[in-house]
């Protein structure tokens, strides 16, 4: 079971992106780390506090659709299972793909030895900033 749930938490997110419009979010760390990191706060305050709206509230119309309230909740439930409670993170760095920048965090959770990568794929569309995918790994 702890391998399906680490399969299924992978698989959170399907990588989707609409290029229409979109660009990086930052040329530099600091910039990058700037921006991405009050998306990734709202993510995981969502999930601390089961909370749908603050969860999906930087997702691209996308990724909304794809995790539906219900979905989050399952999400929200194998995250706990596998990994547990968030404690901290440390900013690794980010990649440009395209017309998005992909950020990377080290994730510390209380039932888990291991460090757990959190992956944040994020565009800039207009004057916002959106999540396009999401992963822990």
């Amino acid at each position: 079971m702890k391998f399906i749930s680490y399969i299924v938490v992978i698989m959170v997110v399907i990588f989707t992106i609409s290029p229409v419009f979109a660009d990086v979010i930052g040329r530099t760390n600091e910039e990058v780390e700037e921006i991405a990191s009050p998306l990734l706060d709202n993510i995981l305050e969502g999930l601390a506090t089961d909370d749908y709206k603050k969860y999906v509230r930087d997702f691209d119309a996308t990724l909304k659709e794809i995790v539906s309230e219900q979905r989050f909740h399952e999400i929200d439930e194998q995250i706990q299972n596998w990994v547990g409670d968030y404690l901290y993170r440390e900013y690794l760095g980010f990649l440009k793909r395209g017309e998005m920048s992909v950020i990377f965090w080290k994730g510390i959770f209380d039932k888990s030895k291991d460090e757990i990568l959190i992956k944040l794929s994020v565009s800039k569309r207009g004057d916002r900033y959106l999540v396009t995918g999401l992963w822990f790994e």
